[in-house]
């Protein structure tokens, strides 16, 4: 009898502490990641910017701030080690250097690492961004914007100067464009452009997988369009001084228009 107490006593106890640490492997696999947040700002006379992003998985977003700074608003989320940064300004070219990196983040499986940057600049700052491998974004600026990216998504809302894009991978996405050219080129991903003013070249390509939509205000333009599929529902004058240029030789080029209020 009392080994057979002895017994459920044990099994009880083992019970327990598989519970316990099933609860307790439960918590930390819900636990928020560490977050970590800084600010600092440059001093800044110049009219252009130059944004290059290296090493790590590096988010950046550039709106319009204040005359004479630089404001640089960084947030750090990670699962495994703290990413190691590294954040250089150069005022003779005006570029800001940015760097995050963990140990094996680079891998598929890898730990969570990611870097948030703000960024604002005066509202006139021509802009110049590169990075590796995140989203880039901007809103609401004045001065003409010339991105790049290898691999993540670039999103422009609200900009006035013209617009030069070229991606590796990853979506263009652009509303409320201003200005009167845009040249955008990716090499898979989807192009989408709309227009609050009526621009005077737009050139869209998709060089492998890929769509490009276009929605410009109703007025005659010039098309050259070369894809799989078309769909065309604007004012076509070949004479136009409003000239278009169109490219997904596997996708769909959609141009529609807009009726101004």
């Amino acid at each position: 009898m009392r080994a057979a107490w002895l017994a459920s006593g044990a099994v009880a106890t083992l019970i327990a502490l598989m519970t316990s640490t099933a609860l307790l492997w439960g918590l930390f696999a819900h636990a928020e990641p560490p977050v970590t947040r800084q600010s600092r700002a440059i001093p800044f006379a110049r009219d252009d910017v130059r944004i290059q992003v290296g090493k790590g998985h590096v988010n950046v977003s550039i709106e319009p701030g204040e005359a004479g700074e630089l404001l640089v608003f960084r947030e750090l989320r990670w699962s495994a080690d703290r990413p190691t940064v590294t954040e250089t300004w150069e005022e003779h070219s005006g570029t800001l250097r940015l760097d995050a990196e963990c140990h094996n983040s680079d891998q598929p499986d890898g730990p969570l690492c990611v870097a948030d940057y703000s960024l604002f600049v005066p509202p006139e700052t021509r802009v110049e961004a590169g990075t590796a491998s995140g989203a880039l974004n901007v809103n609401r600026l004045f001065g003409g914007l010339r991105l790049t990216s290898l691999s993540g998504d670039v999103n422009i809302h609200d900009v006035a100067g013209s617009v030069w894009v070229r991606t590796g991978t990853g979506n263009v996405i652009a509303d409320r464009l201003n200005g009167e050219e845009a040249d955008v080129e990716v090499g898979s991903g989807d192009v989408h452009l709309r227009f609050r003013e009526p621009p005077t070249k737009v050139r869209a390509v998709v060089r492998t997988s890929g769509n490009v939509g276009l929605t410009v205000p109703d007025l005659p333009y010039g098309l050259t369009v070369r894809a799989a599929d078309s769909i065309m529902n604007v004012h076509r004058d070949d004479r136009s001084p409003r000239q278009i240029t169109a490219t997904a030789p596997t996708g769909v080029v959609t141009v529609t228009v807009v009726h101004r209020p």
